[in-house]
């Protein structure tokens, strides 16, 4: 239930995010909870002009002052798609506000050109997205994008109205805007607490009926887990209709995943990446410390690859991992041929049958006393900004803040009420019938799920109705996940982990990373295309020999094209943001 806010955001949103996050099963045919991403994100609201101090008047029924228009939008996480879509959300929207939205979506996209392009085209939509730094350096140095104070101070009622969102504008104020000029350039979604009462965001889900089979031995840590998993393929090499089963595999060539797949496993030892290839990271029990992750064979990163060349070595890693995208693994996935997935994905249909199923097996020992399996988005998720070129920056105002209204949350998230979701005894849930289309691989998610503001509802339940306890507890507590939580003697799956002293990382730290500026940004280009292209050979190097010869030459090579400047540049400067944004917390906090 975790891949479902989103996995399929490129690795280097779902690094932003959430978004991995998150991030992007719902792509597919499934909606998968977490980040990620969920993974993690949202759109608008407004009418009149409402008052920051007052909630209570709602912009977002229709008047003469609010008369139609259509707002074209780059959204991140959604799948793909173009244009004004015929969906129920896209009418509420328009019925509820006047806006029509006209989305352009940014999956298979390569958003670092795109922007280029689109800027040098003079074809800007009217709400634009930014992820990176880089990205957001981009936009201002081109002066490609307005400043929003006084457009939030107007029409931005429901953000201000929420302590998420006063957060949020504050971050980015102080971290996103036009050379530290102080002035609001991008309103972030997805802000908050990303709560799951029931699983995970990220934790290593394992074919429950497979691991029931071989007697559930208990697993130490992630070392142990491939013995374990060892024992599963052993005990199920084939499906039952003859397909070879892996244990793990993973989608190494697609580019927009980057080594996510792999290295999402990041979680289980209390690291985090802090850029798109594992050069920089930071461990989540000291967040404000930024470390090369690749200094040493026994760096984080080296840890991670090192891993799964050990599972390859010992058969239970796909060698097709290297030449698959995503699809690919997902159908692999859905064909019963996979038994490990580092995120959640308790949702998605296995061979149409409810007995086979992934759950996250528990460690007995975490590393650290870390174990990521939630996350904090304090600063918000994904970054919009209003550009130049939209004629209507008030509408567009509008849209973004209803986004952050607990109305246009709701809706963005799971779909319009009565007919995905509605509300019994005071309790909001989504319909059963909806539930079996999910569960069956019968219905597509909500459009827009992760265009939404605050992760939580007024009432501190779950803005994503399929993270709640209402939801967990009606639909996910029987069969197989019922015999799941006696054997642990646990009321949900999240009970595992978050009795790890460090378990929730704050991506807020995330963007702290400096944007690289002059020569340093051909630099990090050179030192991550060679990273992307040579990390799959020392995935499925032979021998331990033939590893450590690759890791030698790997490090030598980088070097010399000036990955230490890239980690000079970035500790100092990271580090001096962290501390101010801790600083932040802990003034919010109290």
């Amino acid at each position: 239930m975790l891949f479902g806010k989103v996995i399929k955001i490129k690795q280097e949103k779902l690094k932003y995010r959430k978004d991995l996050t998150i991030i992007m099963f719902k792509k597919h045919r499934i909606t998968l909870t977490a980040l990620i991403f969920a993974l993690l994100i949202s759109i608008l609201a407004g009418c009149s002009s409402p008052s920051a101090n007052d909630p209570s008047q709602k912009p977002n029924d229709v008047t003469d002052e609010n008369k139609p228009v259509t707002i074209s939008i780059l959204m991140q996480g959604i799948s793909q798609m173009s244009g004004v879509q015929d969906d129920p959300v896209t009418k509420y929207v328009a019925e509820k506000t006047g806006i029509t939205i006209d989305v352009t979506s940014d999956a298979g996209m390569n958003l670092d050109a795109e922007l280029n392009a689109m800027i040098a085209s003079d074809s800007l939509p009217d709400i634009i997205m930014a992820i990176t730094p880089e990205q957001r350096k981009l936009l201002h140095d081109t002066d490609s994008i307005i400043p929003l104070d006084d457009l939030v101070q107007s029409y931005g009622g429901n953000i201000t109205s929420k302590e998420e969102g006063r957060f949020a504008l504050d971050y980015s104020r102080k971290f996103y805007s036009r050379n530290n000029d102080g002035k609001l350039y991008f309103i972030n979604v997805r802000a908050g607490q990303d709560y799951n009462a029931g699983f995970p965001t990220v934790a290593p889900y394992i074919r429950w009926d497979v691991y029931e089979k071989i007697g559930m031995p208990k697993v130490e840590n992630m070392d142990d887990l491939l013995n374990v998993l060892k024992q599963m393929q052993d005990a199920y090499p084939e499906t039952e209709d003859g397909k070879k089963v892996y244990a793990i595999s993973g989608f190494l060539a697609d580019a927009a995943w980057n080594t996510f797949s792999l290295t999402a496993a990041e979680a289980f030892i209390g690291f985090r990446k802090l850029d798109m290839y594992g050069l920089l990271g930071a461990m989540i029990d000291e967040p404000t410390k930024m470390i090369n992750a690749m200094d040493g064979e026994d760096a984080p990163t080296w840890q991670l690859i090192r891993y799964f060349n050990k599972a390859y070595q010992m058969g239970i890693l796909d060698p097709e991992v290297v030449t698959m995208k995503f699809d690919q693994w997902f159908e692999k996935v859905t064909a019963g041929q996979v038994l490990y997935a580092p995120l959640g994905v308790a949702d998605v249909p296995i061979m149409n049958d409810p007995d086979k199923t992934f759950l996250p097996v528990k460690f007995e020992n975490f590393v650290n006393d870390s174990f990521t399996c939630s996350y904090m988005y304090s600063q918000g998720g994904a970054s919009y900004a209003i550009t130049k070129s939209c004629k209507n920056p008030e509408r567009a105002m509008q849209l973004l803040d209803f986004a952050w209204s607990y109305e246009g949350a709701l809706a963005f998230a799971n779909g319009v009420e009565g007919d995905t979701w509605e509300t019994v005894d005071g309790v909001r849930n989504l319909k059963a019938d909806i539930v079996e289309a999910y569960n069956n691989g019968d219905r597509e998610g909500p459009l827009f799920s992760t265009f939404f503001g605050p992760f939580m509802n007024e009432d501190k339940t779950p803005i994503i109705l399929r993270n709640s306890k209402a939801y967990f507890e009606k639909y996910k507590t029987t069969g197989i996940v019922k015999s799941y939580l006696e054997h642990y003697n646990i009321k949900a799956p999240i009970d595992n982990f978050n009795v790890a002293k460090h378990y929730t990382w704050d991506e807020a730290f995330d963007r702290c990373r400096p944007a690289y500026e002059g020569d340093l940004i051909e630099i990090d280009n050179r030192v991550r295309e060679y990273v992307l292209t040579n990390i799959p050979r020392l995935v499925i190097a032979e021998s331990d020999e033939e590893f450590e010869a690759q890791r030698q030459k790997f490090m030598d090579d980088i070097i010399q094209l000036g990955a230490n400047q890239l980690v000079e540049y970035s500790i100092p400067n990271y580090e001096k943001a962290a501390q101010e944004l801790a600083k932040m917390k802990e003034a919010a906090a109290n």
